[in-house]
């Protein structure tokens, strides 16, 4: 399994990782503008270098009840080929593991949005696949698109 520096994101009860190098750029908003007719995962939309971006919320991809962040929310912005997708992590704290902390502790392990995990010194910490939420994301789009 891939043994690349990760960002890890600490949400309730658990973590998840993204590869470094998926990462466009982190982005806080104090509120993420309204879509019309949003569902599912998508929670809105911004704006990073002028491109926008839709953003999905990782708290629900999991099933997760977080509490409206009282702060500024953080918005990772991830970038799969010419696809950039933001992921609001709320204001859960963001943290990194380099390449070298990680030989042998990364199995694949297959899941809904997941790809891997880590065993890490607070217990496991999922290695998401951002491929699987671009589809998600694009699912949901092409849906409300197709008046389904």
């Amino acid at each position: 399994m891939n043994e690349e520096d990760k960002m890890v994101v600490e949400l309730e009860g658990f973590s998840i990782a993204l590869d470094t190098k998926l990462v466009a750029g982190i982005k806080e908003v104090e509120k993420l503008p309204f879509m019309p007719g949003q569902k599912g995962l998508v929670s809105g939309i911004i704006s990073l270098r002028n491109e926008p971006v839709t953003v999905i919320n990782i708290h629900r991809a999991f099933g997760i009840t977080a509490a409206e962040p009282t702060g500024p929310r953080k918005i990772i912005v991830i970038k799969d080929k010419d696809r950039l997708l933001g992921v609001d992590i709320g204001s859960s704290e963001v943290s990194f593991l380099w390449g070298n902390e990680l030989e042998g502790k990364v199995t694949l392990h297959e899941g809904r949005y997941i790809k891997g995990r880590i065993e890490g010194k607070k217990g496991p910490i999922r290695l998401i696949d951002p491929g699987a939420l671009f589809d998600e994301a694009t699912r949901i789009l092409s849906a409300e698109g197709s008046g389904a």
